[in-house]
């Protein structure tokens, strides 16, 4: 199978987001982000990522990127300040949308996080099955995604028994099978060696070529040299610079909702009290590497997937 017929079965099939409306799709405007215990996570934090952009989202640990990016998937809440994903005030979407919403954004972490028992395949196809998609559009998805990954050969392998970079890649293929309009990598190389470092960047550029926005959260430098894009600086969460290449200012004009400055100021409710900034971890990290905590996330899994079940048999 060619190249070009790969691109326009996964683009025939929903992998990629080929009509761009040439808009922001994430904003951040004047952000802050306080816990607690007066630690300040990220303050005034001001930018724009347009639709179909490749991003490098870079500081040194510490700087922020974590928290910016839990931000982003509603796993924090800021504490002032307004953040626009899709159009989509994030502040007003409801808890019962948030799962839903969370799977609209491809992620994928530099620790893998793939089921030690399910092959290549089922890996995969585990992230399309907590949506409720049927047998058929969940094969016919998922080999063609691995086929872009070049994991065609292998599919029934376990993960076990795969190089890192293979590894790496199944977690991509994972991230991007349900079509996400953004994809958010955390530290994505960080793992891995120079050789599939490059191999997992030139992908990122080849799904990003396809229209999907891509955010990378890195400390590498050269790499974000390397790849001639935009990068947005930050340092210790308190300001934010970006690449000269392109303006990053935010859009007051969003079509969604925007909140009361009381609603934008309420710290979430049950707020825990950490230094993000200590520690680089990535987002919702859950490390894998004891069997009990892999148990709990397939069962989380499963739990999402008789939510979204019972949710469609509601609407219907």
């Amino acid at each position: 199978m060619s190249e070009t017929t790969k691109e326009k079965q996964a683009k025939k099939k929903g992998l990629f987001n080929n009509e761009q409306r040439n808009r922001p799709i994430i904003v951040f405007d004047n952000v802050e982000k306080k816990y607690q215990n007066g630690v300040e996570a990220v303050k005034n934090l001001s930018f724009k990522i347009e639709e179909g952009e490749f991003v490098f989202l870079m500081g040194s640990s510490g700087a922020g990127k974590s928290t910016l990016i839990k931000l982003i998937l509603l796993e924090e809440t800021p504490t002032a300040g307004k953040i626009f994903v899709n159009s989509h005030n994030v502040a007003k979407i409801r808890r019962s949308n948030v799962q839903k919403y969370r799977r609209s954004i491809g992620v994928f972490f530099q620790d893998f996080r793939l089921l030690d028992k399910k092959t290549v395949f089922q890996n995969v196809a585990f992230a399309m099955e907590i949506t409720g998609a049927s047998r058929k559009e969940i094969k016919e998805k998922v080999d063609i995604t691995l086929s872009l990954m070049g994991l065609s050969s292998k599919r029934d392998e376990y993960p076990s028994h795969l190089s890192g970079g293979e590894q790496q890649r199944v977690a991509l293929a994972r991230s991007i099978v349900n079509g996400p309009g953004i994809l958010i990598a955390d530290e994505p190389t960080g793992n891995l060696d120079p050789q599939n470092s490059a191999e997992i960047m030139s992908l990122l550029k080849m799904i990003n070529s396809y229209g999907t926005t891509v955010l990378v959260a890195t400390h590498e430098q050269s790499m974000a040299e390397e790849m001639g894009m935009r990068v947005i600086m930050l340092n210790h969460g308190h300001n934010v610079s970006v690449d000269e290449k392109q303006e990053a200012q935010p859009e007051a004009e969003q079509t969604a909702e925007i909140p009361s400055e009381e609603e934008t100021q309420k710290p979430a409710e049950n707020e825990k009290a950490e230094e993000p900034i200590q520690v680089e971890i990535p987002v919702a990290s859950i490390s894998i590497a004891s069997q009990q905590q892999k148990n709990d996330e397939e069962k989380q899994a499963e739990q999402e997937k008789q939510e979204s079940q019972e949710a469609s048999e509601n609407d219907a």
